[in-house]
């Protein structure tokens, strides 16, 4: 089993390492700065600070949990399981996320804002660009193209 998980080593590296630290790094940018994590969102030239609600905060600290939440199950679905059926579907499920989560930007950000890329700020480039990456390598696991799924 690569690096011990049922996935072939691209995948495994990825979803079992790579990306429960980037989610951990995520929720330290929610709680570490809860304003700087919320005005971040959007484009560096829209986004003259104006202090953001208590609403806002809390979101923030909700979505810092979300993070870790999702770190613990990435681990436990790709690192501790041996069944390759619940990688499988894991891997389903968080690719619809992917495109959930890429959608959620667009829906806020809008047309104009979303496609302009040399807008985007570190924030933006993790809810768009990382989003889609993960995606397009959750899918690329799926269908076999890093290999072999290992394991019953």
């Amino acid at each position: 089993m690569a690096l011990g998980t049922v996935l072939p080593f691209w995948p495994a590296l990825l979803f079992t390492y790579l990306e429960p630290i980037s989610l951990i790094l995520g929720w330290n940018a929610a709680f570490s700065n809860p304003s700087t994590f919320i005005t971040k969102q959007v484009p560096k030239a829209s986004s003259a600070f104006v202090a953001p609600s208590a609403g806002a905060i809390c979101l923030s600290y909700t979505l810092g949990n979300i993070f870790v939440l999702l770190a613990a199950l990435a681990i436990l679905c790709t690192a501790i399981t041996r069944e390759k059926r619940v990688a499988k579907f894991y891997l389903f499920f968080v690719a619809l996320g992917d495109l959930g989560h890429i959608y959620s930007s667009y829906k806020a950000m809008g047309p104009e804002m979303f496609w302009n890329f040399n807008q985007y700020n570190e924030v933006m480039w993790g809810n768009i660009g990382v989003s889609a990456f993960l995606h397009v390598n959750r899918l690329g696991t799926l269908t076999g193209v890093f290999g072999r799924f290992r394991g019953r």
